[in-house]
C-alpha cells in the first residue's frame, strides 16, 4: 500500500475511483435469446453518474436478478470487466436467497422504514431475533462486496479512491479497512439518519451499533443535512463506548472519521426533457388549462395519496378551478412485492379515482410508465410541481424541476432535504397537513407571473450553485483533507485496532455465492 502522504497528493491529482453501490448503473434482461442492457434506475444512480465524466471509474454493484447473476458468473469465470474506457462495471454475485434476505428484507423492509421514520407503518414487523438473523445475512452480502473491491484494488496501476454509498453498504467500510489498511475510503448516506429513539423503536441496540461501527471504517462520512450528521454522532456516542465524538469528527480504533454535510445534487447538462412534450403541455396553458405535476417512485415516503386528497380538497372549495386544472402524476412502480408498497398504491389509486369521480375523468391523470424525457418535460412545463414527502434524504425531482422550469411554483415538503437549498423560493408545507398542502397548491396556481419567475430564479440559482460536479469534487476534497490529517497523525493511516473490528457472528466471505 502506498503511504498516506503520497495518497493525499494523489487524491488532488485525479486518482481513479472505485464506486460501490447496491444498485448498478446497468441492468441485464432477456428479449428472447437476446441479452438486453437497460439503464439503472433510482436517485443514487442518477446522482452518481456524473462521476463517470471526470475520472476513470470502476463501479462495483450487486447482481440483482437472474440475468445479472449470469453476467456476474461469466465475468468471474473469464475475468475482466464489463465496459471499457473510463467506466467499467463489476457485478457482485450472490445466491438469490442471500440477495432476498440482504436487499429485499433487511435493506428494503427494515432499514428503509427505520431511516424514514415509518416503522409504525410496517405490516407485521419482525421480532428482534429475526432482525438479528437478517443483520447477519446483510453482513454476509457485505463481505462479498468486499471481496470484489479487494480484487479490484489489487490490479496494477494507481490505487483507486473507494466511495461506498448508502444504507445497503454500512458494513463495508470497516470490513475494507481490516483488509486494506490505509486505503482512502469515503461513505455517503443518501437517506435521512434518524435519532437514536427512532432506531430503538425498531432495532436492538447491538444491531444498530454494528451498522454504526461498520460505517466508521471510512475516513469521511457524508450526510445530506446537519440534522442527520448530529443524529449519527449521537448514535456513536451512545452505542460505541470507546469512541471520542465531536460534531464534525469521531476518533475510534486508532483512526479519525470526518463527518461532513454534502447535499447531493443534479447534473444540469444531463437534464434533457422531451421537447415535443414540453411544447404540447405549454400549448395547454395557451388554452387556459393549468398543470400540477408530480414525478415519484411509488413509495410510502412520497405521501402520494395525501397529495391527491389535498388537490381534491382544493377543488371542493374552489369549484371555479374544476376543468381548468389537470394533475399529471407519473408514479413509477417500486418494490411492489412489499405489502406496504402495495397498500400505498391501492390508496393512491382509490384517492385518484375518488377525485375523478367527483370532478370529471382525467382531472388526475396517473401514468405508471418510466419515461425520463417525458417526466422531465412535465417538470419543466408545469405551473405547479408537488413534492410532499413525509421524509426524504434529498429529493432530486425538486431540484430537477427548479433547474428546468423558468416559472415554477414548487410546493415542497419541509421534511425533504431539498428544502435547505430551495426553501426560500418554494412554497413549503407540513406533509402531514392536507389543508396546508391544499392552500399551497392554490397559492401556487394563483401566483402572479413576476413572483412566479422570481421564485423560480431563486431556486434555479441555488441548484446551479451546487451541482453534482460540486458534490463529487467535495468528496475528493474531504478525502484529501482526511488523508492529509492521517499523514501528519501517528497511527491514523494504519489498520483498525483489533478491538475496533466489527465481528458479525456466522459471517464468512465464502458464504452466499450462487
Amino acid at each position: 500500500m502506498i503511504d498516506a502522504r503520497h495518497r493525499a497528493r494523489t487524491l488532488h491529482r485525479g486518482a481513479p475511483l472505485l464506486l460501490a453501490t447496491s444498485r448498478a448503473p446497468l441492468t441485464f434482461g432477456r428479449d428472447g435469446a437476446r441479452l438486453r442492457v437497460d439503464r439503472g434506475a433510482g436517485g443514487v444512480v442518477t446522482a452518481l453518474r456524473h462521476l463517470t465524466r471526470d475520472r476513470s471509474l470502476t463501479w462495483v454493484a450487486a447482481a440483482a436478478g437472474p440475468d445479472d447473476r449470469m453476467v456476474a458468473e461469466a465475468q468471474r469465470e473469464r475475468g475482466g470487466l464489463i465496459g471499457s474506457g473510463d467506466l467499467t462495471l463489476r457485478l457482485t454475485a450472490m445466491s438469490k436467497h442471500l440477495y432476498a434476505d440482504y436487499h429485499g428484507e433487511f435493506c428494503n423492509r427494515i432499514l428503509w422504514f427505520v431511516q424514514h421514520g415509518l416503522w409504525s407503518r410496517r405490516i407485521d414487523p419482525e421480532p428482534p431475533e429475526r432482525i438479528r438473523s437478517l443483520a447477519h445475512r446483510y453482513a454476509e452480502a457485505s463481505a462479498l462486496f468486499v471481496e470484489e473491491i479487494v480484487t479490484e484494488m489489487q490490479r496494477p496501476g494507481p490505487e483507486p479512491v473507494i466511495l461506498t454509498q448508502d444504507y445497503q453498504l454500512y458494513a463495508v467500510p470497516t470490513m475494507l479497512r481490516e483488509r486494506l489498511g490505509g486505503a482512502a475510503i469515503a461513505h455517503f448516506v443518501h437517506v435521512p439518519w434518524p435519532s437514536l429513539d427512532v432506531w430503538r423503536e425498531a432495532l436492538p441496540d447491538d444491531v444498530t451499533a454494528g451498522l454504526v461501527r461498520g460505517i466508521l471504517g471510512a475516513q469521511v462520512v457524508g450526510f445530506q443535512d446537519a440534522k442527520s450528521r448530529e443524529h449519527f454522532a449521537t448514535c456513536v456516542d451512545e452505542l460505541v463506548g470507546d469512541a471520542v465524538v465531536r460534531q464534525d469528527a469521531i476518533c475510534w480504533g486508532g483512526r479519525r472519521t470526518l463527518l461532513r454535510v454534502r447535499p447531493v445534487s443534479v447534473d444540469p447538462p444531463m437534464l434533457r426533457p422531451n421537447a415535443s412534450h414540453v411544447e404540447a403541455l405549454r400549448g395547454l396553458r395557451a388554452h387556459g388549462l393549468m398543470i400540477i405535476a408530480r414525478v415519484d417512485r411509488m413509495d410510502p415516503i412520497k405521501n402520494i395519496p395525501a397529495g391527491f386528497t389535498a388537490f381534491g380538497r382544493l377543488l371542493d372549495r374552489r369549484p371555479d378551478l374544476v376543468g381548468r386544472v389537470r394533475f399529471l402524476a407519473r408514479l413509477v412502480p417500486s418494490r411492489s412485492d412489499l405489502p406496504e408498497y402495495a397498500r400505498e398504491w391501492e390508496a393512491a389509486q382509490a384517492e385518484a379515482e375518488a377525485v375523478n369521480t367527483r370532478f370529471g375523468a382525467g382531472t388526475i391523470e396517473v401514468s405508471r410508465r418510466s419515461d425520463r424525457g417525458r417526466a422531465l418535460a412535465e417538470l419543466a412545463a408545469a405551473d405547479v410541481v408537488l413534492v410532499n414527502s413525509v421524509a426524504d434524504g434529498m429529493n432530486l425531482v425538486a431540484k430537477e424541476a427548479a433547474f428546468l422550469n423558468p416559472r415554477l411554483a414548487l410546493v415542497l415538503s419541509r421534511a425533504a432535504g431539498a428544502v435547505e437549498e430551495l426553501g426560500r423560493g418554494a412554497l413549503t408545507v407540513d406533509p402531514g397537513s392536507v389543508e396546508e398542502t391544499a392552500d399551497a397548491l392554490e397559492r401556487g396556481l394563483e401566483l402572479g407571473e413576476e413572483e412566479r419567475r422570481s421564485r423560480a430564479r431563486e431556486m434555479r440559482g441555488a441548484v446551479s450553485a451546487w451541482t453534482s460536479r460540486d458534490w463529487a469534487r467535495a468528496q475528493m476534497e474531504d478525502l484529501a483533507e482526511a488523508s492529509d490529517r492521517a499523514a501528519s497523525g501517528a497511527g491514523e493511516a494504519g489498520r483498525l485496532d483489533a478491538a475496533a473490528r466489527v465481528n458479525w457472528p456466522g459471517v464468512s466471505t465464502a458464504e452466499g455465492r450462487p
